[in-house]
């Protein structure tokens, strides 16, 4: 045979086997995606390797992206970076003030969650709220005296407009008897005391006249009322029914009330005197307004600030819970082989085409060699 041809003929069909064992190697990687089978023998190689070793893929593939890939340790990284703190506050912030711009009521934003709020059932709300509300602090304090649930500022004052009422209420007293009106009352109350004495009345009369006692009497009466002695008693007397009073326990004076009316006037006044039509018609624009710039500008980058700091702190908690590992494995085993080639071919068809184009030259150049080696030998 022609040596050259001889020669050809060894460097294609060396090329030929080496591209096309390349190519083979590069198919079994995927294919077959199961096993088969001639009756009970399983044919070797199959099924490809990905797909028999799939289960095994996953599980390493679940450890890498844990130990090695998505550590607790980057994402805290990632979550310190002030870059990373600065886009989320600034996400935040657009997001918040979407919200807070919204042009929707308060009641079409509570409906909006399924939330039937109205005029009537948010006041049986709050009626119920503050009845139990009232029941519960009182079951504390029913059995405290005043003067110990009042603090030293508030007794003082008590005491202080303690005095200011008896002053003036004996100032009002001696206006009174002062006046025309106190006048003719102390001279009807004596005119009436001296018909009830009968005779002693009728001469104690004439010997004074009808207006004698009252002229000797009433400077006394007025010279009394205002005299510092009836200052000093009436702030005594005050003061005394005053500390009485302040010794009472807060149960006393609800069963002199009546607990079910105080709680009931209590809840119905709190429920009637909030506008709460006015509440559910304003937008949430208008109930935000006020505190907008202080929401957006100080509480959001507060909030992130405080919540990059907690999640840092939980992170290995938070991995650990989610079971990171578990979940890239069972996604891994669930993966569809083919769409896997199709997706790994997809990114790398040039760089197989190249590895079966190499695997090609290698062939050729072995059957060149070979060629030169039967050439040489003869």
């Amino acid at each position: 045979m022609n040596p050259v041809l001889l020669v050809l003929m060894m460097i294609g069909i060396g090329a030929l086997i080496g591209g096309l064992t390349n190519s083979l190697a590069i198919k079994m990687l995927f294919r077959p995606y199961r096993a088969l089978y001639i009756k009970n023998f399983r044919l070797p190689f199959t099924p490809g390797l990905i797909p028999k070793r799939q289960k095994e893929l996953a599980r390493q593939l679940g450890r890498m992206v844990v130990e090695h890939l998505l550590t607790a340790e980057g994402l805290r990284r990632k979550l310190e970076r002030p870059a990373f703190q600065t886009q989320m506050t600034e996400w935040a912030q657009e997001e918040i003030e979407k919200i807070l711009n919204h042009p929707a009521t308060l009641k079409e934003m509570l409906e909006e969650l399924d939330l039937d709020m109205n005029t009537i059932h948010l006041e049986q709300s709050i009626s119920s709220w503050v009845e139990n509300r009232y029941h519960s602090v009182m079951d504390n304090y029913r059995e405290e005296t005043l003067e110990n649930l009042l603090s030293y500022e508030w007794k003082e004052k008590i005491e202080v407009g303690a005095d200011q009422l008896a002053d003036h209420i004996q100032e009002q007293v001696t206006l009174y008897f002062q006046s025309p009106e106190g006048r003719y009352k102390v001279t009807a109350l004596i005119d009436n005391y001296l018909d009830n004495l009968g005779f002693l009345g009728n001469m104690i009369s004439s010997f004074t006249g009808p207006d004698g006692i009252t002229e000797r009497i009433y400077p006394a009466i007025i010279r009394y009322v205002s005299d510092k002695e009836m200052t000093y008693w009436l702030r005594g007397m005050l003061q005394s029914e005053l500390q009485r009073a302040m010794n009472q326990p807060v149960g006393f004076y609800e069963n002199k009330i009546g607990r079910t009316a105080v709680a009931h006037t209590l809840e119905q006044a709190v429920a009637k005197a909030l506008p709460l039509e006015e509440w559910l018609q304003k937008t949430v624009a208008e109930w935000s307004k006020p505190y907008q710039h202080k929401i957006l500008q100080e509480f959001v980058p507060l909030l992130v600030k405080k919540m990059s700091v907690l999640l840092s702190g939980k992170m290995e908690s938070m991995m650990e819970s989610m079971h990171l590992s578990e979940i890239v494995q069972e996604e891994v085993e669930a993966f569809q082989v083919d769409r896997l080639e199709e997706m790994v071919l997809g990114i790398s068809r040039r760089e197989f085409k190249m590895i079966t184009y190499l695997g090609a030259l290698l062939g050729g150049l072995i059957g060149l060699l070979q060629g030169l080696i039967v050439l040489i030998l003869g």
